[in-house]
């Protein structure tokens, strides 16, 4: 199955971690493009549509019973939902109507709905869902102390609702056919891969600052040590990917801007100087979010975003609130 790049949108802000500011941390950097799944916990509701009933009418059950855009249906008739077909299945077997658990923000709502009746025999709500999401991204970094992963720096969110996706499960996977869109001013580019398997990782996490989970083996290369935000200065750095198609290789980067309080995904801003990868890419592309930054020999942080009207900038995550997330999540 081929993909494309996907750049994902932050919602919200990192919340407070426990990680120490003085503890070392050493990681072994990555850079490899991965396929990332998301099979979400529950159903997340993308929008309603007027439909036509057996009478003729124009109808919208889901407006008429209060479901919203961005309400997430995680049980109807008291059954767990994990799939689409789940839930037009049980509606179609209950047309006199239907229990709804829904999950809108931090509240938890019963809805009592009548399914339309349609000329075809089947009974609908007019809801579109979602209940997965792929896409392409890159791995940040393998933590060999406890056998987890960090990849692209930013939360996965709704491409309709702007909303972090809940996590039920998921995986990371290997890229192959990997190619290249170049960015250009004003439209950013992509990366284009096949990715179908083998998993190398579960995905336990969806947050702000990326998404965390365990390898399913080891990871060769050699540890670094985490800079602290204190150590990030402007000037010389380098980030990794493998957007140019021959394998993780090191580009240079000048960073412009250091925001070292910073507790979103846009502590970094930095420059591509390569000439090899500003010709191979245009500079940053979709899909290359999580490339790690590494300065002075040390993990810095890692991209997470492109400057659209000058696609040779980006911004960064710093490193020191990747890892503390990954601690608070993961142990």
């Amino acid at each position: 199955m081929r993909k494309t790049g996907i750049i994902f949108i932050i919602a919200v802000l990192l919340r407070t971690s426990a990680y120490a500011a003085d503890t070392e941390c050493y990681v072994i950097p990555s850079g490899m493009s991965v396929g990332v799944k998301i099979y979400t916990d529950g159903l997340t509701v993308t929008g309603t549509q007027n439909i036509t009933d057996i009478d003729g009418k124009t109808v919208n059950p889901a407006r008429e019973y209060g479901i919203k855009k961005g309400d997430v249906i995680y049980s109807v008739n008291g059954l767990g939902l994990n799939t689409i077909e789940e839930l037009a299945r049980e509606v179609n077997a209950n047309p006199d109507g239907v229990t709804l658990e829904i999950r809108r923000g931090c509240e938890s709502l019963t809805i009592n709905a009548d399914p339309a009746e349609t000329e075809d025999n089947t009974s609908k709500l007019g809801i579109w869902v979602r209940d997965s999401t792929a896409g392409i991204g890159t791995l940040t970094y393998y933590m060999p102390d406890n056998n987890s992963y960090a990849a692209l720096g930013h939360g996965i969110s709704d491409g309709d609702t702007g909303n972090i996706l809940t996590v039920k499960s998921g995986n990371i996977q290997k890229c192959s056919e990997l190619s290249v869109t170049k960015s250009t001013k004003g439209n950013p580019g992509e990366l284009d891969a096949v990715f179908n398997g083998p998993e190398i990782g579960s995905l336990y996490v969806n947050s702000t600052s990326g998404i965390y989970g365990e390898m399913n083996a080891a990871i060769g290369g050699t540890p670094v040590k985490t800079a602290m935000r204190w150590e990030l200065h402007e000037g010389e750095a380098y980030i990794m990917t493998d957007a140019a198609g021959n394998g993780v290789e090191y580009y240079s980067v000048d960073v412009q801007k250091i925001r070292p309080d910073s507790t979103d995904t846009k502590g970094i801003i930095f420059k591509v100087t390569d000439e090899r990868l500003i010709s191979t890419t245009g500079g940053i592309v979709r899909g290359m979010s999580g490339a790690p930054i590494i300065q002075d020999g040390k993990f810095a942080g890692a991209v997470t975003h492109v400057f659209v009207n000058d696609p040779s900038k980006g911004y960064g995550i710093i490193g020191e609130n990747m890892i503390s997330a990954s601690v608070d999540y993961i142990g």
